[in-house]
Parts: structure tokens; C-alpha cells; sequence
């Protein structure tokens, strides 16, 4: 039997190329590939081999697994929460067992460094790809898959409980510092890493049949960091505008903000590097931040979170703050236990807002401001709550309780937030 969340993806696929290309070219495209070598000759012979798999399994325990390298989310925090349940015996141990991994069936990889830096603690075989596929494919292969219990989400709390992975080689340390100096940082500047979620890489980087327009409700405007930025700036810091294909430009002269990828500063090693290395990561909810949080257990900031219920509160040096919903034939904001029972804070498509007369609104610059400055009067020990503040934080992670996507909650919403839209609780 297929599973479930194949069939899904599949039926995505079969639609998005009926739309694009028309039904007749889908049909005579799937009747060549009934047709090819792989299909013809690999996939049977694979299927044969899973079997035998399947058979030794007492004996011999060998799963399948990805890196899902097109995306830089799944292929930071995938394979660090299956070390990390390795580690804890969520999953059986390495030790007692032989897991393979293959680079993902896409041939994009978003970033090679750190594909490198998991094959040094991985067996990575691209084609092992047929044999995940088979496995991922047929129930009887459920076991011998290679996956986190609740993907990158950490509701084991491990990320705490865990060392770090990942680690640099004597000559990526070398090149890496020596790239930072061309950018003009030195190994004693402090530097703060900000990053958007913008549309541009999604649809120039990645094949058709992997379009994620209907994840555009996520994007945020750079420009409204700005304030946040500055403020870094005038306290000692470098801020690096992170991202690869970036939308749009941050509208400053001040030369402390760079704009990593459009001044040509960008490598593959310094995406890592500053993610290891950086005070903390500032972003709206997208995949880079996986990198720095996930694999580097550092701070991080998250504003502008779109789907409330898939919020990410395992550490206690992140913060969030989140897009609030507008109902636009009532005329206002969703309380947020609204969003969560009424299954709004889990759309995952613009039309589903759309559809529910849900407009999602931005944090303002100030908010961004707000919860950066938070952030460094916590990191510097300056911060101090109000007599208010702990309980606006219970009431809003109360009605997160019944969920099993969070594991004990770690991390808080910024102060100011909450005490501006206490009338959300």
C-alpha cells in the first residue's frame, strides 16, 4: 500500500503539471516514464532488495533517510533531530544499526557546505534514493525509514539536552575568517544575522514541481527591520542581511548593515559559518533559521510568525512575535484562542485565508524594534519583566496545552507584544 503522505505529494505534483502543462502532456509524460530504465529495471530489482531488507531485519537492521537538500529548513533541522533521538533512544542507536542517507530526489542542493559537514557524520549515497523511495512508499519499508517523530519539530526537547553536531575543519575556520574580513568583519566584532522570507529563490531555484506560492503568506518586507537594524548598529553590532536570490534591497546608507548577498559576499561555507558563530539570528518564519537555532543551538528572534499553532518554543533564548489575523467581514483581530480551535493557526496555503476572510497583518517596524531590543537587554542581563509580564505569558501558552506539536515550552513571546495586544488573550 502507498502511504498517505506520498499519495499527498504525488497528487500535488499531478496537479500542478495538469494546470501548467495540460492533461494530454501529464498522461503521455507518465506513459514514458512507465517506460524508462529506472522504472523498467532499477525500481523492481530495488523493491526484490527491500524485501530481503524486510527479511533480515533481526539480523541486520539497515533504514533509509534524506537530507532533503533543496531546502536549507529541512536539510538543517531533519538530520539534527534524528542524531539528537538517536542520541536519546528515541530511535534505534547507530550502533545497533546501519542507516544510509541519500541527498534527496530533487538534484538541487541549497547548500554544499553543509551537505559536507553531514556527510562527515553520515553514509550519504545519492543513490540510496531508490531505495528511501521503496521504503517510504510501502508500508512494509515504515520501519526501515529514517525520520524524526514530529519532523523538525522538537517535542522531545532535545535541542537542549543535546550537543552540538556539526563542526568546522581546521581549513574551513582559515577560509571562512578570511572571507569575514573582506567583508570587514574582524574575529572581534560582534554580528547579528537578519534574514526575510521572500519569493524570489522559491521560484528561480527550484523546479516547477516543487512551486510553493501558496506559502507566500509567510513573506515579510525587509524594510521594515530596518528600525531594529539601525538600533543594533548604534549598540556595537554588524548586522548581516542573510539570504540567497534576495527580493528586495534594505533601504539604508548605514554601512554596519550589510547586504550579504548582493555585494557578492556570499558563500556557501559563510552561510554556516555565520550561522555557528553570529550573537543571535533575527528573521520572519524561514528555513535559514533552522541553521543557527537547530544546528548551533543559537538565540534567535522570530517575528512576523504566520501559522500561530506551528509557533517553535523549545529553547529559552528565543523569542517570537506574530502575525495577527484580521477578520475582515467583522472588522477584528481573532483572539488567539480562536486561531487555534478554529484551525486558522495551521493554514498552510493564502487561499485558505482568503477563502475564511482572514487578512494576516505584519508587525509594524516598531513591534520588530521592540523584541530585538528585548533580546539584547537579555543577552546583556539588562532586562527586567514586569509584574505582568509572566502571567501574560502563562495565559497565552495555555491554550497550547492540548497540543502535540511543542513539548515542554521553553521559549516566550516578547514582552511588549504581549502587553500591546493583551486584548488577543
Amino acid at each position: 500500500m502507498l502511504s498517505k503522505e506520498l499519495l499527498n505529494i504525488t497528487k500535488r505534483r499531478i496537479r500542478y503539471r495538469i494546470k501548467e502543462k495540460g492533461l494530454g502532456y501529464v498522461l503521455s509524460r507518465g506513459i514514458k516514464r512507465l517506460i524508462t530504465f529506472e522504472t523498467m529495471v532499477v525500481y523492481p530489482l530495488t523493491f526484490i532488495l527491500c524485501l530481503v531488507i524486510r527479511l533480515i531485519r533481526p539480523l541486520f537492521f539497515i533504514r533509509f533517510g534524506s537530507l532533503q537538500s533543496a531546502k536549507i529548513g529541512p536539510l538543517a533541522s531533519l538530520s539534527e533531530m534524528n542524531l539528537c533521538e538517536q542520541e536519546q533512544g528515541i530511535q534505534p542507536k547507530s550502533t545497533r544499526t546501519f542507516n544510509i542517507y541519500t541527498t534527496g530526489n530533487s538534484s538541487i542542493i541549497c547548500n554544499s557546505q553543509l551537505v559536507t559537514m553531514w556527510k562527515r557524520l553520515l553514509r550519504v549515497y545519492p543513490r540510496s534514493r531508490y531505495f528511501w523511495n521503496v521504503m517510504n512508499t510501502f508500508l512494509f519499508g515504515k520501519d526501515h525509514v529514517i525520520q524524526p517523530t514530529k519532523g523538525s519539530r522538537d517535542i522531545h526537547n532535545l535541542l537542549e539536552k543535546t550537543p552540538v553536531h556539526l563542526s568546522f575543519t581546521k581549513e574551513e575556520n582559515f577560509q571562512a575568517k578570511k572571507d569575514l574580513l573582506r567583508m570587514g568583519i574582524d574575529e572581534k566584532d560582534k554580528y547579528v544575522l537578519l534574514i526575510n522570507r521572500g519569493q524570489r529563490y522559491l521560484d528561480e531555484a527550484l523546479p516547477g514541481n516543487m512551486d510553493l506560492s501558496h506559502n507566500s503568506f509567510r513573506n515579510s518586507s525587509i524594510n521594515d527591520f530596518i528600525p531594529a537594524a539601525e538600533m543594533l548598529t548604534a549598540k556595537g553590532n554588524i548586522v548581516v542581511r542573510m539570504g540567497h536570490l534576495v527580493s528586495d534591497l534594505m533601504k539604508t546608507t548605514n554601512s554596519k548593515i550589510i547586504e550579504y548577498d548582493h555585494r557578492g559576499f556570499r558563500t556557501e561555507l559563510l552561510d554556516i559559518y555565520l550561522a555557528a558563530n553570529c550573537r543571535y539570528g533575527i528573521g520572519s518564519d524561514t528555513g535559514y533559521l533552522a541553521v543557527p537555532g537547530w544546528n548551533f543551538r543559537r538565540p534567535l528572534i522570530y517575528v512576523n510568525f504566520s501559522q500561530l499553532e506551528y509557533l517553535l518554543p523549545w529553547l529559552p533564548s528565543w523569542l517570537f512575535s506574530f502575525k495577527k489575523y484580521w477578520l475582515k467581514s467583522e472588522k477584528r483581530f481573532m483572539k488567539v484562542r480562536e486561531m487555534l480551535e478554529s484551525g486558522a493557526g495551521r493554514f498552510d496555503s493564502y487561499k485558505q485565508y482568503e477563502k475564511n476572510g482572514i487578512e494576516l497583518i505584519s508587525n509594524t517596524p516598531q513591534e520588530i524594534r521592540d523584541v530585538v531590543d528585548e533580546m539584547e537587554k537579555r543577552l546583556n542581563g539588562t532586562w527586567q519583566d514586569n509584574e505582568d509580564d509572566d502571567e501574560l505569558q502563562r495565559r497565552f501558552w495555555t491554550y497550547f496545552k492540548s497540543s502535540d506539536r511543542h513539548g515542554i515550552v521553553r521559549s516566550r513571546i516578547g514582552a511588549k507584544f504581549l502587553r500591546t495586544n493583551k486584548d488577543l488573550l
